[in-house]
């Protein structure tokens, strides 16, 4: 029996307690008297689940699923959806398939709770960095090639980011939740009625919240708008303070809570190697300040930003130093809130009997991570061996 003992990410609070697992289940968790010098105790958390993430330390997930998982779980998230861009429908449908039996093999590091695939049906007028060739037109047979035959599974394909205002995109939305594929709304430039048909329609999510999308305007009101004031949608946050800045943050948290954004990586395969240039997807990248961006040059006089190199816990550190978000907050939107996102809640992202074993301990002012535990198991926080350097 397994037992950890810290300040305890309980109910949206920080508590003293303890935490018992034995096997790949928490069998007891168990709050204890709060006592002086109770604040320098570990912290103890459920692990982290990123929604949004197309690669890490090194690794990316069409290449190296494997290596990805326990890239990530060594910096605290312990499941995540693998995120693919663009592609012709067909041939997305392949690399979700791919993909798919990928994620049943892993045993080791975070695990895989399904493939999310930002695309194709988005908005090219709002592609930012995805790449405007490999979008599609909306239809439900296009979508039918991602997805694979009506009586298959889907191809794990959990989440499907789609621009809601396209001819057709509306019937995308009907297909995905009659499918269970959760639609989130993105790449957009949707008004906000047509977010709330969508929301009728089914949609349950905003992908990376105010990144290209409509924004908000008193007379207009976009995507932005809409994600702020409805509680049918989870927003993701992109929380390296480069995609969204303080003010930013703060707005979201005053309209959603931390119980209505989910923190997400957004990273790219140089996340988690300290690296800074790599090649991806057939692209250049440079990382500044935690962050990936597309230097100049090709058309572009200044670096056009691309995605992440921050991990969740980084993201998590960047806004509690900041004093943007307290701890308990920045813990809950990168685990309670994602997991439940995803229907997961009382599986991820909550320290209760019954629940998996995804835990991590963090330690000290600048939260290092010091233990990370997957299906009861302790993973090892050596860092990746992957290289980033070609894709």
């Amino acid at each position: 029996m397994t037992e950890l003992r810290g300040r305890l990410l309980l109910d949206g609070a920080l508590v003293t307690g303890r935490v018992r697992f034995d096997g790949s289940r928490i069998a007891a968790v168990e709050r204890l008297p709060e006592l002086p010098g109770a604040d320098a105790m570990p912290i103890v958390a459920p692990g982290f689940v990123d929604l949004h993430v197309h690669g890490f330390g090194g690794c990316d997930p069409l290449e190296d699923l494997a290596g990805m998982a326990r890239a990530l779980a060594a910096s605290g998230t312990t499941a995540f959806q693998p995120t693919l861009f663009p592609a012709a429908p067909a041939a997305l449908g392949e690399q979700c398939a791919a993909l798919a039996r990928e994620s049943a093999a892993l045993a080791t590091g975070a695990r895989a709770v399904g493939v999310h695939c930002e695309g194709p049906f988005v908005n090219p007028a709002a592609a930012g960095a995805l790449p405007k060739d490999d979008l599609a037109t909306p239809s439900v047979e296009a979508l039918r090639a991602v997805l694979g035959s009506s009586t298959g599974d889907g191809r794990a394909v959990r989440t499907m980011t789609i621009a809601p205002e396209l001819p057709g995109a509306m019937d995308l939305v009907r297909e995905l939740a009659r499918c269970g594929v959760r639609a989130s709304l993105g790449h957009s430039r949707a008004r906000a009625a047509d977010a709330r048909e969508a929301e009728r329609a089914g949609a349950v999510g905003v992908t990376h919240l105010y990144n290209a999308m409509t924004g908000h305007h008193h007379r207009e009101a976009g995507l932005v708008s809409a994600a702020l004031v409805s509680d049918l949608c989870f927003a993701e946050l992109i929380g390296d303070l480069t995609h969204v800045g303080r003010e930013g943050v703060e707005v979201a948290l005053a309209a959603r809570g931390p119980h209505g954004l989910a923190l997400v990586s957004d990273a790219l395969r140089g996340a988690g190697t300290g690296c800074a240039h790599f090649h991806s997807h057939g692209r250049d990248h440079e990382v500044r300040g935690g962050t990936a961006y597309y230097p100049a040059g090709e058309g572009r006089a200044e670096p056009q930003l691309a995605g992440s190199a921050c991990s969740q816990l980084e993201m998590v550190r960047r806004l509690t130093a900041n004093g943007v978000l307290s701890v308990a907050d920045a813990l809950v939107m990168a685990s309670e809130t994602p997991a439940r996102a995803l229907g997961l809640e009382g599986e991820l992202g909550v320290l209760a009997p019954g629940a998996a074993a995804d835990v991590v301990v963090l330690d000290g002012a600048d939260l290092a991570l010091t233990e990370a535990w997957v299906r009861g198991e302790r993973v090892s926080l050596a860092p990746p061996e992957s290289s980033p350097a070609r894709a």
